[in-house]
């Protein structure tokens, strides 16, 4: 399945399993992956970050490593590029101003009709550090 260690690059058949694990074996993936690789991946569009817009609140989908969030820019046909933030800078600077800002994560989803996990900043944080 997924690699213990950190890969630059994911063969097929390990994107295609990870394309089809249940929305909370993603999250934890992103959670425990995002940690060992010090980096988590967004994807940026041309007019800033993709997000995801459901009712009252804005969603920001993120992924534990590049080939899958190439993969969902190319299921999805979206114009953009992946981006990674480093880990440190995601907890210190994004998380807080996620928060502040009410914007939810979307913890790597895979195609738009499929279920997704969502959590706040505030529960990515207390994830990342443990709690």
């Amino acid at each position: 399945m997924f690699p213990e260690t950190v890969a630059d690059k994911l063969t097929d058949a390990v994107i295609e399993q990870a394309m089809r694990l249940s929305a909370e074996e993603r999250q934890e993936l992103v959670v425990s992956y995002i940690v060992k690789a010090n980096e988590i991946w967004l994807v940026q569009g041309n007019e800033g970050f993709v997000m995801f817009e459901n009712g009252d609140s804005v969603q920001l989908p993120v992924f534990p490593h590049k080939d899958l969030a190439q993969k969902f820019v190319d299921i999805n046909e979206i114009v953009g590029q992946c981006t990674n933030v480093a880990l440190d800078e995601f907890t210190q600077t994004w998380l807080p101003g996620l928060e502040k800002n009410g914007v939810e994560l979307v913890m790597f989803p895979t195609t738009s009709d499929v279920e997704t996990l969502v959590m706040t900043a505030e529960d990515l944080a207390a994830a990342l550090n443990g709690n």
